[in-house]
């Protein structure tokens, strides 16, 4: 028994303290999420579904800046809007999105018959303005009729399109602008 109790005394004498393993890593305060899905509401109804590859939100900054982007637009008609771009940063506060790159934004056409594809490099969405608009190059196909702008305002529900220096094929619009 002497003999156990000073093999377990030299052994513990002889063992070597381990280091204190706390966690050491680089990061900054961002809040990053990964797949992240937010639904928009408007008092209790669905205005939109929200989906991103990555979200990060910088420290003291309410704007989310989000990659891989993809919008669900829900209308009254049941026929949803469909937004796609590589980025993107969207405000809780304002609840204004702008998507950049690459953009597309495919919504029911004219009367709920076919739809109307809209792409640009960047497209803004204002939720409680009932706002859409871009102002770089857009252009919008609908039922094979194709229009070019350099930059359009709209309600959400497509009813009401205002473009700027429009052209349609080698028919060009004044600065004006133009209604369709």
């Amino acid at each position: 028994m002497k003999r156990l109790a000073l093999v377990l005394l030299l052994a513990a004498c002889s063992q070597t303290t381990a280091p204190n393993r706390t966690a050491v890593f680089e990061a900054n305060a961002d809040q990053v999420t990964i797949g992240m899905r937010m639904k928009m509401t408007e008092e209790g109804t669905t205005k939109a579904d929200l989906h991103a590859d990555t979200a990060v939100t910088p420290p003291g900054s309410s704007r989310t800046n989000l990659t891989g982007v993809r919008l669900v637009f829900s209308t009254p008609s049941g026929k949803d809007g469909k937004l796609t771009s590589k980025k993107g940063e969207y405000d809780p506060t304002s609840q204004v999105m702008v998507a950049r790159g690459g953009v597309v934004l495919i919504v029911p056409g004219e009367a709920g018959k076919g739809t109307r594809t809209i792409t640009s490099e960047e497209l803004h969405w204002d939720q409680r303005g009932d706002r859409v608009w871009s102002e770089k190059k857009t252009t919008m196909v609908e039922e094979g009729r194709t229009l070019h702008t350099q930059g359009f305002t709209s309600d959400t529900r497509f009813q009401n399109i205002s473009g700027k220096s429009a052209s349609t094929g080698s028919v060009q619009v004044g600065d004006g602008g133009i209604r369709f």
